[in-house]
């Protein structure tokens, strides 16, 4: 492990070891070439976000959120006649 005694050391040494971390505020061309233009598809349009409430592990792991995306399901869910 190598130690530097201030942040310009560290820097200098990140630039020595990855040339272009130097380069700030400068943006790199890129070649690319525009693609082809294809024909849209016929498929219809869906969300694929299936439940917005467990999107991540962080909202998976929140009562609250569970609460939220179990009160949405009844909300979705088909209303039954009463009896």
């Amino acid at each position: 492990m190598q130690g530097w005694d201030s942040l310009a050391q560290l820097r200098r040494s990140l630039v020595q070891a990855v040339p272009h971390l130097g380069a700030i505020d400068v943006v790199a061309e890129n070649p690319w070439a525009p693609l082809a233009v294809r024909a849209a598809g016929k498929a219809d349009f869906r969300n694929a976000v299936k439940d917005f409430y467990l999107t991540n592990p962080i909202a998976r792991a929140s009562n609250l959120m569970a609460e939220l995306s179990k009160m949405q399901a009844e909300r979705r869910a088909p209303k039954m006649a009463a009896e």
